[in-house]
């Protein structure tokens, strides 16, 4: 099995559903996924014995060709994906919405969502991410209703004009090189170029792929892509699950490339830093539940940009967990936050209540998803979190790290808010779909009590955890618990001013404007440092 049979699979027999009786295809489906699965496990052993996977495809041309390399974190990846589509198309594959159209659609993006770990040709992760675009966009408008035809558009324009700076920024670097690999490209700035020549070019790559993960300020399409209500789910979750953390990798990836020439550590930290706490402060300040995990979201992606821009190695490597914990947890989470959202007829986190007594087998997965996102012991956020904290090297990159932890805590609490109280709503819970929540949540637990031995398993790296030093933590996070739920109750849920923080966004306009000026402070910070 070849990697770009792991890309081409999804597309073709996408194509190949969308032919037949939907009723086979759903049986197809399954099968494509099971292969997937199969063949993607086995390309990652192969990685674990040292190799790095290596394929040509169109020849030895270096113009022509493009290249695809396997290492151990892309081929996790690719696992990840392949796991959490099997999830989404499991607990999806019964809606009214899941006919042919959103399975070719679906199957498209699992494609190209693989081929973004794997590409190994700057250009063509460039169509692969334009690919993506446009397939969300669709999705987002899958309904045709007024607001999700507004919020697709938005979305899709604002996504093509960050990837146009991307466009330029390959363009730039060809100039420079005369090739399109990205190890080649890797190997020549190891070997020594002017740090000048590079930093417009790398300004280009980087301002379209913070605007993909969502790095303050470029967070603008957050609110349009996952508050439409018409927009399915399970696209919600992949598009938190997995699209932001592919770009995140993009991100790690690049500043890994362009390190030897162009130190921008701190200015991402800075970026970071206000990311998770901003984020956190935007989930608060939400009655959309949706929006308090997407914000959520763009603060937990601050925590990991951190722990991959200080000098530790600890911390490097929690951060890499981290990405699949949160993957797992985020994707859980939206899930059954879906199912909630369906049974109560509203996504007002204010007016959903009741939630152990109406749908238990869901607020156990809510409660370990809860205890997952943040950091309580045993729970694999916990694991990660640990590592990211115990490999922060200064005492103001632990304390912006307690704050983060701080914050995403409090959100939580408000999230949490849902299983208390009582309601006369009468809801069904669909086993299938609780099924599917249930499994990942058990993984959230297993991911903890076993997250030393997997991360061992995945990387190789064996990372050392201390247990009086964990068992600190804990108490730590109990304490924090307690204090949270007293500070939300009598200040947070009684503030007027954090409701008005999340009223209103940003118009195109304006948005064009940030992205712009975040485009002229890369190349005035590279000029000045």
């Amino acid at each position: 099995m070849t990697m770009a049979s792991l890309i081409l699979i999804p597309i073709i027999f996408g194509v190949i559903l969308y032919k037949i009786p939907l009723k086979i295809g759903k049986v197809f489906l399954m099968l494509i996924q099971l292969f997937l699965s199969v063949n993607a496990a086995n390309l990652f052993l192969r990685s674990r014995s040292g190799e790095v996977v290596h394929e040509i495809l169109g020849g030895t041309d270096p113009i022509l060709y493009i290249g695809l390399r396997g290492d151990r974190i892309a081929l996790v990846f690719v696992c990840l994906t392949i796991i959490l589509f099997t999830m989404a198309f499991i607990y999806s594959i019964r809606d009214k919405f899941f006919d042919k159209k959103f399975l070719l659609l679906f199957l498209i993006l699992e494609g190209v969502l693989i081929g973004v770990f794997l590409t190994d040709d700057i250009f063509n992760l460039f169509v692969l991410l334009e690919v993506s675009t446009v397939v969300i966009t669709i999705l987002i408008m899958f309904k045709k209703d007024k607001r999700s035809i507004y919020d697709g558009l938005f979305y899709l324009i604002i996504q093509i004009i960050s990837m146009m700076f991307f466009l330029f920024g390959i363009a730039y670097l060809y100039k420079i090189f005369g090739v399109l690999s990205i190890g080649e490209i890797t190997d020549l700035i190891a070997r020594g170029v002017p740090r000048e020549t590079l930093i417009l070019p790398f300004a280009f790559l980087m301002t379209g792929v913070c605007l993909k993960i969502g790095f303050f300020p470029l967070f603008s399409w957050v609110p349009r892509s996952y508050g439409t209500p018409s927009t399915p789910i399970v696209v919600v979750a992949i598009l938190s699950g997995l699209f932001v953390k592919s770009s995140l990798y993009l991100f790690t990836r690049l500043n890994h490339i362009f390190y030897p020439a162009l130190d921008y550590r701190e200015f991402f930290l800075v970026i970071a830093v206000l990311s998770g706490v901003i984020g956190f402060i935007k989930a608060l300040s939400q009655k959309n539940i949706k929006l308090l995990l997407a914000y959520s979201t763009i603060s937990q992606v601050g925590l990991i940009a951190v722990s991959s821009l200080i000098s530790s190695e600890m911390a490097y490597w929690g951060g890499i967990y981290h990405i699949l914990n949160h993957a797992i947890l985020k994707t859980m989470l939206f899930l059954a936050t879906g199912m909630v959202i369906d049974q109560y007829n509203t996504a007002n986190v204010n007016e959903i209540r009741g939630l152990l007594k109406k749908m238990p087998l869901v607020s156990v997965a809510i409660l370990f998803g809860f205890l997952g996102i943040t950091g309580a012991p045993l729970f694999n956020g916990s694991i990660s979190k640990y590592w990211i904290l115990g490999g922060a090297d200064t005492l103001a990159i632990e304390s912006v790290i307690w704050i983060i932890n701080t914050g995403t805590l409090l959100t939580y609490i408000k999230y949490a808010s849902i299983l208390f109280g009582d309601s006369e709503v009468k809801p069904k819970t669909d086993p299938l779909k609780a099924g599917v929540v249930l499994f990942l949540s058990i993984a959230c637990l297993l991911g903890g009590i076993f997250g030393r031995q997997i991360v061992y398993f995945l990387y190789d790296i064996d990372l050392y955890i201390g247990v009086s030093s964990y068992l600190n933590k804990g108490l730590i996070y109990f304490v924090q618990l307690v204090i949270g739920i007293i500070f939300y109750k009598y200040v947070i849920s009684k503030s007027k001013a954090l409701d008005k923080l999340g009223e209103g966004s940003l118009t195109l306009p304006q948005s064009c404007f940030i992205l712009l000026m975040f485009f002229t402070s890369l190349i005035a910070y590279g000029i000045m440092f």
